[in-house]
């Protein structure tokens, strides 16, 4: 009996001293920081040259997450979430327009719940430790292997893990976008009354939700040569209402890294896009293919959204 609690003792050592050893542990428990702790505060979001104040709220109830996230600069805009659903509810002048979403990893949940792609396509490295809206953060640096993908740095609480900061920038160390909490409080409070959008009850509710068809649409492209570590998540195909065409869109990521493809028919007298571009940190790349409008964009080097583009074939 001595000896198995000798032995269960030296597991558990042994179990932590590796846990603690490894230095992508530290990505694991930011992820698990965001989705089962409950805090609030303020961030300020970099996008197109543009910083936008967004509240965020969220809290872990049984199962369930919650979180509702509010502009605080701009036209009103709120999103609430709970579990795999969420909805954006938003104002013009006659009525609230209601859009159901895909999930995607918004700040501060922005790092993957497991490390194993990540340790394919990055390197981790650790920066001094800095202080961010008044908290002790740890500096975490997400280093590309290849010029597919931009570098990510983390500012992690101290206390939680709870990133506080993300800056993404490129090769040539320019800056790409920047998020940042200027205040935030983690507490264990458990009440859900703020789960409900701040809408005016005067107007009428109009809801904008597209048929999914992805499961009956059949898949007419071969994708080869993609970019090493990206992986499809998400395959959506919706009918374009006006001119009746369906919409293939399929979303890959590498883990930190997302990118959207849109493949769909091109109208008749319709122009096709060729070429590439940029919108602030968004890169987009577009071809014509046998009929169809092929377009990848995402905040990703333009190598990426070209790679994508071309690897489709009918």
């Amino acid at each position: 009996m001595g000896k198995r609690i000798l032995l269960f003792f030296l597991f558990v050592f042994t179990s932590n001293t590796f846990a603690q050893s490894d230095p992508w542990q530290i990505i694991v428990d930011a992820h698990q920081a965001c989705r089962n702790l409950n805090y609030q505060g303020v961030f300020q979001a970099e996008h197109l040259k543009e910083i936008r104040s967004l509240e965020i709220i969220h809290a872990r109830h049984g199962e369930q997450e919650y979180t509702r996230i509010n502009t605080l600069d701009g036209a009103p805009s709120e999103m609430l979430s709970q579990g795999d659903a969420t909805f954006v509810y938003g104002t013009n002048k006659n009525n609230v327009v209601i859009e159901k979403r895909d999930q995607h990893r918004l700040f501060p949940s922005v790092l993957p719940n497991s490390t194993t792609n990540l340790r394919k396509v990055y390197q981790i490295d650790f920066g001094k430790n800095d202080r961010v809206a008044g908290r002790a953060a740890k500096v975490v640096i997400l280093m590309p292997n290849d010029d597919f993908r931009y570098f990510y740095h983390f500012w992690l609480d101290q206390e939680t893990s709870i990133p506080l900061k993300m800056i993404v920038s490129d090769h040539a160390n320019q800056l790409i976008e920047q998020t940042s909490f200027t205040k935030v409080n983690v507490n264990q409070k458990k009440d859900l009354s703020w789960f409900k959008p701040d809408i005016d009850l005067s107007k009428e509710y109009v809801m904008h939700e597209q048929e999914d068809l992805s499961s009956s649409a059949p898949r007419f492209w071969k994708m080869d040569n993609i970019p090493n570590g990206f992986k499809e998540i998400s395959f959506r195909v919706t009918r374009i209402s006006g001119p009746n065409v369906l919409n293939h869109h399929l979303i890959y990521s590498d883990g930190l890294a997302y990118l959207s493809l849109f493949i769909q028919p091109v109208r008749k007298g319709q122009k096709p896009k060729e070429g590439s571009a940029s919108m602030g940190n968004t890169n987009i790349s577009a071809r014509y293919i046998k009929g169809h409008q092929i377009m990848a964009v995402g905040s990703v080097p333009k190598k990426t959204v070209e790679s994508f583009v071309n690897s489709i074939s009918f």
